[in-house]
């Protein structure tokens, strides 16, 4: 929080806009996907990009809380600002070598746990800000290690990619399973 505090106020000095950030932060995971080429050593470059799209997710935030600048359409343009990087690092797997159907997969769950959290707050449960395996930061740190593996051995990027994207899959599917049996508690609660 002090980085994020540390960063953001220069920035609000600076008249910067909250939604310049917030496409920033797209702006550095599509550079990511354009480093993902396997055989080179563009992967660690790649990482590099993944982290600084991570920070200015969290950036944007406090250009905002700072600032006094949220609103409806930041809410929004930061929800889909966010499902857009989750696919981009996915697609930087993808560029690296990893299996398609993962990929897929991986994508589809991780799109399912957004979407089932937003849905569980319109429907009134209560209490759905509890932390599962497969929230943003975890998607954010599976990226940079499956970039920076197939980085440090160019030679080994589609095998690091396809080790990569199984067990973020792995993760991505923990996660989405903590989610449901949460918001099922939490939506039996709150039926009594």
């Amino acid at each position: 929080l002090r980085l994020v505090y540390f960063v953001s106020a220069p920035l609000v000095r600076a008249s910067v806009s909250v939604h310049v950030v917030t496409v920033a932060a797209v702006v550095a995971a599509a550079g990511s996907v354009a480093l993902s080429r396997p055989g080179t050593s563009l992967p660690l470059l790649a990482a590099v990009l993944i982290v600084f799209s991570g920070l200015l997710d969290g950036i944007d935030g406090g250009v905002a809380m700072i600032g006094r600048s949220q609103s409806q359409w930041g809410y929004l343009l930061d929800t889909v600002s966010d499902r857009c990087s989750d696919l981009l690092f996915l697609a930087g797997s993808l560029a690296l070598g990893a299996p398609m159907p993962i990929v897929v997969a991986v994508g589809v769950t991780t799109l399912l746990h957004e979407t089932a959290r937003a849905r569980a707050v319109g429907a009134g449960i209560s209490d759905v800000g509890f932390l599962t395996v497969w929230e943003r930061p975890s998607r954010v740190v599976a990226a940079v290690v499956t970039a920076t593996v197939a980085g440090a051995g160019p030679g080994s990027a589609q095998t690091s990619a396809t080790i990569g994207i199984s067990v973020t899959c792995g993760l991505a599917v923990l996660g989405f399973t903590q989610l449901m049996f949460g918001l099922y508690r939490r939506a039996d609660r709150t039926r009594r």
